[in-house]
């Protein structure tokens, strides 16, 4: 019996499929195992890259937080300088009116020492004008001159 032409074809067929598929392997093969190359390629140069990200994203870290530590001592020291600012206000307003009390009291205290003062001489005039009788005329001129 003779082969079979069609499957002789068939099993060449079957043949130059086999080696195109094997041959798309090995390109496949060799495809990946440069993708993998640069991959560890790429990886390598990732490394001290991620490592300086790391380290950056700690330091924004630790700043942001003694930001929030000097934010929070900002509004503290603020609200502090308010306080103090209103009080040396009411102790200036304080000091203000204590001075204008004072400055209204020995006003009026040496006011009243003036007229004291004025009424004692006047007494005082009196008095060594009825100890010293002057003579009759100069008691008239004295009359006289005052009117």
């Amino acid at each position: 019996m003779a082969p079979d032409p069609d499957e002789s074809e068939a099993k060449v067929k079957q043949k130059e499929l086999t080696q195109r598929i094997r041959e798309r392997e090995e390109v496949v093969k060799r495809q990946q195992e440069r993708l993998e190359q640069l991959n560890a390629q790429l990886e390598q140069l990732e490394g001290p890259q991620r490592h300086t990200i790391e380290q950056l994203r700690i330091e924004i870290d630790r700043v942001d937080k003694l930001l929030n530590g000097a934010r929070a001592d900002q509004v503290s020291a603020t609200l502090k300088v308010a306080e103090a600012t209103e009080l040396l206000e009411r102790k200036t307003e304080d000091k203000r009116s204590s001075s204008d009390q004072l400055y209204t009291m020995l006003l009026d205290s040496e006011e009243g020492k003036s007229a004291k003062l004025a009424e004692l001489e006047a007494r005082f005039d009196r008095l060594l004008t009825s100890l010293v009788a002057p003579a009759p005329d100069a008691a008239l001129e004295a009359r006289l001159g005052t009117d």
